[in-house]
């Protein structure tokens, strides 16, 4: 009964004409959770092929003889499979040779209906083929498993490539899959559904970077500095990069020493603090007394950076290609920059021509190098007393919410979204200290007549404000100075580089990536500046894209804003209360970016770190109208 059946189904099925073959099945309704995360599936799978390509090209090429000798009997069988079906034509569809691969199974089954005998393909023969296809599968990979095992062995590159995507891929595509199904939701049910995200993989992040280190550090710094574009979790765990990177022991900062130094370390320094002061990306800081008395800061570097920096940078350029490729261009000229951190030399004569060139700011100290004992791996330079800005303003408030009996978080609330300026927290100083004379004045009398006599009594003393508005303006002043004047800058003023030092003085530190710009860029960039302190959107427009910013569509809107992110300002009438990495994926969206202003993505970084540091202080600060004043200097002296 049952060949019966099966005999009748077949004669009364459709026949299959060739335009059925190239039309294909008639779909079926997908539901529509399945489809969404067919569509995300598939997409990011396409995507992180792309990305790959190079991974994957660089370890065939050192795998290949491995996967060749392993993979021929599969080889053999594909093609004697292949010279049993009709070459497809070259009009066929892809439809058409897909459906065109299963023939073996529709030829016997037509042969076997022709005979009259209506039996069933023998079950044998098919199961002896699927075993053959995936016991050479197996083989592949297994094969592709040892070759790789092998390859990373060998290359270190490669290794840590394999650990950078193994770790990322799964955070960037469970963010990816929530990103997509909460598009359409309102924001503040977006953001609540991805705070289980940041919680779960901010320390993953964290763990991932001091994992494989180098400039993966660096990275983690940059987003440390962004409040306005980084989630509080990230910005929390990172926040420890600043500074306080795992560092190597004693004994290699010896070894690295004395071979530099060709001396023995007792015979270069007095004294020698085996605790570092800090860490880093690329090296290590101890504070250390000369036998002159000097009392000077020690950067080490470390062993493994520079041999891993190419291969590093290759994976995360690979990444972003895929996850975001409008930073590609910022990241090939961070990429260009890095390389002169790894000479201290060049650290050095840095340090020394900065220093020589800010005397005008006399509120402002660089460290100056000791020449004689500066090499490729060791920097020496004066110490500078002091600690990170954001430190002494975190402590500082801190002080003044446990005077209130407030913690510090109810400050910050209490007082959020307040401005002063400068003038306003001058005055406000004043007042206090003219408060502490007088609340004091009565203590004063006693103290000095009957305190004599008895117990004197203590004085009062109001904490005086940090004043924001001041340091901020100081420190866009002296990096616009450093630009437009003397066209040699830092091109990394990341909070971590600031000091706050006890003299009242800010101390500027690490002027490893430092970026000359010549006197025709400087002029272009104090046009820009001038433009979109005006609010002349054509001529924004018009000097971005002589810088070389260019998209696929050339708008308008595009250009004009990216130039705002670059060298303005990136509030909510910029980004429409998108943060940052939202604002530049919508703006890809728009419009892809073909090419950057490469050579002017060192100054945008500088604008971008100082206006962070200005978010995270809770001062918002626009770059164009603070560099105003020397562009217009630069300008009227040379094109006058």
């Amino acid at each position: 009964k049952t060949t019966s059946a099966a005999t009748a189904s077949h004669k009364h099925r459709r026949p299959e004409t060739s335009q059925t073959l190239a039309r294909g099945p008639t779909p079926r309704k997908t539901p529509a959770g399945m489809a969404f995360l067919w569509q995300v599936g598939t997409r990011t799978a396409l995507r992180s092929t792309a990305a790959m390509s190079t991974a994957a090209t660089a370890l065939g090429r050192r795998c290949q003889p491995v996967v060749l000798a392993c993979t021929q009997p599969t080889q053999r069988l594909v093609g004697q499979l292949a010279r049993q079906q009709p070459a497809p034509t070259a009009a066929a569809s892809p439809v058409t040779f897909v459906a065109a691969l299963g023939s073996p199974w529709r030829a016997m089954s037509s042969a076997t209906s022709s005979t009259g005998g209506g039996a069933s393909l023998p079950a044998r023969p098919r199961r002896r083929w699927l075993r053959r296809v995936l016991g050479g599968t197996a083989v592949v990979l297994a094969a592709g498993g040892v070759a790789l095992k092998l390859a990373a062995d060998r290359d270190k590159g490669l290794q840590r490539a394999l650990t950078f995507w193994y770790n990322v891929m799964p955070m960037y595509i469970h963010y990816r899959v929530i990103d997509k199904y909460t598009q359409n939701w309102p924001q503040a049910k977006r953001d609540a559904e991805f705070e289980p995200l940041h919680e779960k993989y901010a320390p993953e992040s964290l763990r991932i970077i001091l994992l494989l280190r180098g400039f993966y550090i660096k990275l983690g710094q940059i987003g440390s500095s962004r409040a306005d574009m980084m989630p509080k979790q990230y910005l929390k765990v990172l926040a420890t990069l600043q500074d306080q990177v795992p560092f190597e022991d004693v004994e290699y900062v010896r070894g690295v020493v004395e071979t530099s130094l060709g001396k023995k370390l007792e015979e270069v320094f007095e004294e020698f603090d085996p605790e570092p002061l800090g860490s880093a990306s690329i090296g290590q800081t101890h504070r250390a007394k000369l036998k002159n008395g000097q009392d000077v800061a020690v950067k080490v570097k470390y062993p493994f950076v520079e041999e891993v920096f190419d291969s590093d940078m290759e994976t995360i350029e690979n990444f972003c290609r895929l996850a975001q490729p409008e930073h590609v261009p910022f990241l090939k000229e961070i990429r260009k920059q890095f390389m002169t951190e790894f000479d201290y030399r060049r650290e050095a004569n840095s340090l020394q021509e900065v220093h020589d060139n800010l005397q005008c700011f006399p509120q402002v100290e660089v460290p100056v190098p000791v020449m004689d004992l500066c090499t490729r791996d060791v920097l020496v330079m004066k110490f500078l007393k002091g600690v990170k800005l954001v430190d002494a303003i975190k402590a500082h408030f801190a002080a003044i919410a446990e005077s209130r009996n407030q913690t510090l978080e109810q400050l910050i609330e209490e007082h959020k979204g307040e401005t002063h300026t400068e003038f306003e927290m001058d005055t406000a100083a004043r007042w206090m200290r003219l408060r502490n004379v007088t609340a004091n004045a009565g203590r004063t009398i006693y103290n000095w007549t009957a305190g004599f006599f008895t117990a004197s009594l203590e004085y009062t003393t109001t904490k005086q404000p940090v004043n924001i508005p001041r340091i901020m303006k100081l420190l866009l002043d002296v990096h616009a100075h450093e630009i437009f004047v003397d066209g040699m800058f830092n091109g990394d003023p990341h909070p971590g580089n600031i000091l706050l030092l006890e003299n009242g003085h800010l101390g500027l530190i690490d002027y490893g990536q430092v970026k000359r710009l010549p006197l025709k860029e400087r002029l272009l960039l104090a046009q820009i500046i001038c433009a979109l302190d005006d609010g002349d959107d054509a001529k924004v427009i018009e000097l971005h894209r002589e810088m070389g910013f260019q998209t696929q569509r050339n708008v308008d809107e595009v250009c004009l804003k990216m130039a705002k992110i670059a060298f303005d300002r990136d509030d909510a009438s910029v980004t429409g209360n998108r943060n940052l990495q939202q604002f530049v994926e919508h703006m890809a969206e728009v419009d892809p970016i073909e090419t950057s202003a490469d050579e002017f993505v060192m100054a945008s970084r500088v604008s971008i770190l100082l206006r962070g540091l200005g978010t995270h202080l809770s001062y918002p600060v626009a770059t164009s109208r603070a560099w105003r004043p020397y562009a217009d200097k630069l300008l009227q002296e040379h094109l006058a």
